[in-house]
């Protein structure tokens, strides 16, 4: 029962803002940390629900909501992934050698490329959340999506060769129960998929549809241009595949109409 405790704690200090007690960083620490990961997308998505509550009965306007929106996954994950987003972004566009990429992943520096891609992505994520706004039946699908692009990340980092010896993802993937964390995260994958199919049909066939062409493309961009996983590489897919399950909730909530 300890390393389980240990494992949520560990997932919650690493990957959100959630203040968490102090467990120490070893490898019974991390057998179990992802399978608490998808949990911090849980409480994403429940603050952003709320959110939109509070603005419905608040009778706030689109951009306020959108607004609150963009900047509530940022807080509360710390902006972690979308700093693998904009390290992806400067490798991918650099157009260099496997090798290099690589180390352009590892470069605490923002090149020009990351930059244009991380306001790209805050735009659209603003512009979409404001149209959404119109279609509130559609937000819990869209939600959902915090909890299971965290779920297929984790797959991805024990599932995925590493594609260096080193890093975060090297190390987590190492020390994790790569069987037990399969099993949890198909398990939730498996009940929130049925669950947002049984209640809203076509939108939750939708979702899934996406996520699972989206990691399809991960997987063979991750092994031709990289090599193998990364932290980064796993933000990167994340951050995509939020911003996905979004757009189709959007313009599907727009096509209903």
């Amino acid at each position: 029962m300890k390393k389980w405790v240990s494992g949520f704690c560990a997932a919650f200090s690493m990957y959100s803002t959630v203040p968490m007690p102090q467990v120490p960083w070893q490898a019974d620490t991390m057998r179990y940390l992802f399978c608490f990961f998808p949990w911090v997308g849980l409480l994403i998505g429940g603050l952003c629900l709320g959110w939109a509550w509070l603005c419905r009965a608040w009778h706030a306007g689109e951009m306020l909501f959108a607004g609150g929106m963009t900047l509530l996954p940022l807080i509360v994950s710390g902006g972690i992934h979308l700093d693998g987003m904009v390290d992806t972004a400067d490798a991918l566009y650099s157009r260099r050698e496997t090798e290099k990429k690589l180390e352009i992943l590892k470069d605490p520096h923002v090149g020009a490329f990351g930059v244009i891609v991380c306001g790209g992505y805050l735009l659209a994520s603003f512009a979409l959340w404001g149209q959404l706004y119109t279609s509130p039946r559609l937000l819990v699908p869209c939600c959902a999506g915090f909890f299971l692009s965290r779920c297929c990340s984790a797959m991805a980092v024990v599932s995925f060769p590493a594609a260096k010896n080193s890093g975060l993802a090297h190390l987590f993937s190492g020390y994790a129960d790569k069987k037990t964390v399969r099993i949890c995260c198909g398990c939730y994958l498996a009940f929130a998929g049925g669950l947002l199919i049984w209640r809203f049909w076509w939108a939750g066939a939708a979702v899934l549809i996406g996520i699972s062409l989206i990691f399809i493309v991960f997987w063979h961009l991750c092994k031709k241009q990289f090599g193998g996983i990364t932290g980064d590489l796993a933000g990167f897919f994340l951050q995509m595949t939020e911003l996905a399950v979004l757009a189709v909730c959007t313009f599907g909530g727009m096509l209903e109409w």
